[in-house]
């Protein structure tokens, strides 16, 4: 007997950033969380709207953005349970063993490949993350918290053109995935100086969120005095 699973939008990415002052100083891009089910991320943010709306959006979108099911076994449950519990006591190789033999049984679990390249990713094995991440966004190409993360690992490899298609790729897929907004931000200001797209990224992050952040709230403010100066002169 197997279990039926779909691939539902399941975790939130967080945004973990550092600043000093207005402008981003060597900041960390926003970046995603292991998933906690088999499932995959793919729309983590309702839209920004009253909390009764919320409620639906997000109904809607999980139903929109669900990859086809997929029929998984008992035995491929506890391997992903297991690689679960070896990420969290951060005994990653043993993790990448689980999440390895997972991916050879179930080849189209999304969420496995993305378990598997961010567990690579801790081991520092930065170009097998990478291979993992794509394959994660082969099974399901709504997976946008493996786009961000490809991003991520784009930019680092100073590629700057594949980290903004891969968030640009997020972007088109799930609009509301407020994280996608905020790495382009910090790529277009900080490595690009395309700061028009950086003004309108932050903006965009901004208008997705359900509270405030006074830091990216600061960049804006800045960004804009500084276009306004360019402008004047």
């Amino acid at each position: 007997m197997s279990t039926r699973f779909s691939e539902l939008a399941l975790i939130a990415a967080a945004a973990m950033l550092a600043a000093c002052h207005s402008t981003p100083q060597a900041p960390e891009e926003a970046q995603a969380k292991p998933a906690t089910a088999m499932s995959t991320p793919a729309q983590p943010n309702a839209q920004k709207a009253d909390k009764a709306q919320k409620a639906d959006k997000a109904q809607k979108a999980d139903k929109s953005n669900a990859a086809a099911p997929v029929d998984v076994d008992k035995k491929s449950q506890k391997l992903f349970t297991d690689a679960l519990a070896a990420i969290e006591g951060k005994r990653f190789t043993d993790a990448a063993t689980l999440l390895n033999e997972l991916t050879r049984r179930e080849p189209g679990l999304s969420s496995a490949w993305f378990n598997l390249g961010m567990v690579q990713s801790e081991l520092g094995d930065e170009s097998g993350a990478e291979a993992s991440l794509k394959k994660a966004v082969e099974a399901n190409p709504d997976n946008c918290a493996a786009y961000t993360e490809l991003g991520l690992l784009r930019r680092r490899a100073g590629d700057f053109a594949g980290a903004e298609a891969n968030y640009l790729a997020c972007v088109a897929r799930v609009p509301d995935f407020r994280e996608a907004h905020l790495n382009l931000g910090i790529l277009y200001e900080l490595y690009l100086g395309r700061l028009p797209e950086a003004l309108d990224a932050y903006r965009a992050y901004l208008a997705l969120l359900d509270g405030e952040d006074r830091r990216v709230s600061g960049w804006v403010k800045d960004l804009e005095r500084r276009l306004a100066v360019v402008s004047q002169s």
